[in-house]
């Protein structure tokens, strides 16, 4: 994991964005932290999130991950191994792990796929929430969210600036879409672009030829 992020998530932690609630048995923390930066027709992202094991002893714990529905790619990272994150019967993403007593953090980075500049997160929460946030680096992505969205602009941390867009508390089942446009775009477009040009050239070629063909009289035959 880059120094920059570790020392993020550090910060995020001292600051409580991702503190977790004390209940009996391991349970997932209340407060969500998605932090997400463009690639070439891609969204990079980490989710960050805490699970409290308030029993006095290790206890194994089996749960679904808010990962994005778009993402077509993820991986464990830091205190959650590669075996303890699989992927559950409905297609979702779901962590099987023994959680000592106290607090864990996960985090988990996955990606999403961009199509001319443009791409979609969407989300179904599977436990309730009291905060759920996207960190994004500062002026890098134009982003839609629910309504009531609370957007902070240059929010400081770890020395990098971030625009901030959070939602308030949601319960079981919630459906949460975010967007991210000005995603850079790579050779896609060009393809797309090349593909239509060509078509045109081929369509202007053919017509060219057809209304100047020599044309036969009718005391003409054909060879």
């Amino acid at each position: 994991m880059p120094r920059t992020l570790s020392t993020l998530i550090k910060l995020l932690l001292s600051l409580g964005l991702l503190s977790s609630v004390a209940q009996a048995g391991p349970v997932v923390g209340p407060k969500h932290v998605f932090i997400v930066y463009p690639g070439q027709d891609t969204i990079w992202g980490s989710y960050l999130f805490v699970v409290n094991n308030d029993s006095p002893g290790p206890e194994a714990f089996s749960f679904p991950v808010m990962l994005p529905k778009e993402t077509v790619d993820f991986q464990a990272q830091d205190s959650l191994s590669p075996q303890e994150l699989k992927l559950g019967n409905d297609g979702g993403v779901r962590i099987d792990k023994v959680f000592q007593p106290g607090e864990t953090l996960m985090q988990i980075s996955f990606k999403l796929p961009a199509s001319e500049g443009k791409a979609t997160a969407s989300f179904t929460a599977p436990y309730a929430f009291e905060t759920f946030g996207v960190f994004v680096w500062q002026d890098t992505l134009d982003v839609q969210g629910p309504q009531g969205l609370d957007i902070q602009k240059g929010v400081n941390l770890s020395g990098r600036l971030f625009d901030t867009y959070s939602t308030g508390a949601g319960e079981v089942g919630k459906a949460i879409t975010y967007t991210f446009e000005k995603v850079p775009e790579g050779r896609g477009r060009l393809w797309v672009i090349g593909g239509i040009f060509a078509a045109i050239l081929f369509l202007a070629a053919f017509s060219l030829a057809f209304y100047t063909r020599p044309k036969l009289t009718h005391n003409e035959d054909l060879v």
